[in-house]
């Protein structure tokens, strides 16, 4: 009953403070009920109704809000066990695609690889948050990319479920890991193609990695991560990750043809392929126009792949075995659904 003493005498200061219009009790009382019966949370009586419409009425008061005056999410507390705020930087899909400082740039870089004590070489045309940059080149230094990072930072309970299954064949585990590389929160974000590969690589032994498209809820931003053992500690190869903001794509965004009035812009990975007669090992993804409903893969003339297009994305990690064929006849083509040509990428 203390407490309730406590909180009637706060609620009489701030109506001596700033006075409210009346209102009906009952009403109050009645609405609260209700809402308590349709929740079905528990029975009520006694003295714990007293207590009850005192929160009730407290409801009411300018000001008494969840932070940016939004009731709880559903789920909230399960994201706050993966992911923390990092100070000064937006939340979510909102942190993508924003032009930055240096300073900036290099704070989150830092937070990111609390280790490094380099700065990052100036890109071109930036910094972006999202943008992969390198940390400056010292003769005997470790060569070390960052992904600018968003404002989601990875909890150690996360950075473990990653660490347990750093190339996850799952799609809420790419979506999960994807998620720590960028500290991004991509966990919600619709996923359009994906790719999974392990091969056999001599000394390496087996070598996994996957590579997945997801697009944000609101359909401006999107990602294309690529996810193996490197992923995490900014391997040159390795973290070929891509945060874009599709309204405001830059030069670094993959733009295979600019958007049009009426057409978005077409976009394609750089070609990457290595290896020889023994077998081509080859990963790039996409997004086209004009209907494709797969693209496809050749080397040479036997060799081939056919790989889906969803809503024009598609992703592919492509192993060929061995093969005649050089690197120079390696091809990449876009079929609609009745089989003719929508896009030669190669």
């Amino acid at each position: 009953m203390e407490d309730v003493r406590e909180v009637s005498a706060e609620l009489h200061r701030l109506a001596d403070a700033e006075p409210l219009d009346p209102f009906d009790t009952d009403a109050v009382l009645n609405r609260g009920r209700r809402g308590l019966r349709r929740r079905k949370l528990l029975t009520v009586g006694g003295a714990v109704v007293g207590v009850a419409a005192v929160a009730v009425a407290a409801t009411l008061l300018p000001g008494n809000t969840q932070a940016g005056g939004k009731p709880p999410v559903a789920g909230s507390q399960q994201q706050d066990a993966l992911f923390e705020p990092v100070p000064g930087v937006p939340r979510g899909e909102e942190s993508v695609g924003k032009r930055l400082t240096m300073t900036e740039a290099e704070r989150r870089c830092h937070l990111r690889f609390p280790g490094e004590k380099r700065g990052l070489e100036t890109p071109y045309g930036g910094p972006f948050s999202g943008q992969r940059m390198s940390f400056k080149v010292i003769i005997g230094a470790r060569a070390t990319m960052c992904t600018v990072p968003g404002g989601d930072r990875p909890t150690a309970a996360l950075l473990a479920e990653v660490a347990k299954d750093p190339v996850p064949k799952t799609t809420a585990g790419q979506l999960r890991n994807c998620s720590a590389q960028t500290w991004v929160d991509v966990t919600g974000w619709s996923v359009k193609a994906t790719s999974w590969s392990s091969r056999v690589e001599g000394p390496l032994g087996t070598v996994e990695q996957a590579l997945l498209i997801a697009v944000s809820p609101s359909g401006r931003m999107a990602i294309a991560c690529e996810i193996n053992k490197g992923s995490l500690d900014g391997d040159v190869i390795s973290q070929g990750t891509s945060l874009m903001d599709l309204n405001h794509l830059r030069y670094d965004n993959n733009v295979f043809t600019r958007a049009t009035a009426t057409r978005p812009a077409q976009l394609w990975s750089l070609p990457n392929i290595g290896g020889n007669s023994d077998g081509y090992t080859t990963v790039g993804w996409g997004r086209l126009n004009g209907g494709a409903t797969r693209v496809r893969l050749r080397m040479g003339a036997t060799t081939k792949l056919d790989v889906p297009v969803t809503d024009g994305w598609f992703a592919y990690t492509w192993e060929t075995g061995p093969t005649t064929a050089k690197i120079g006849d390696f091809t990449v083509t876009a079929y609609d659904k009745n089989g003719k040509v929508v896009k030669v990428l190669r």
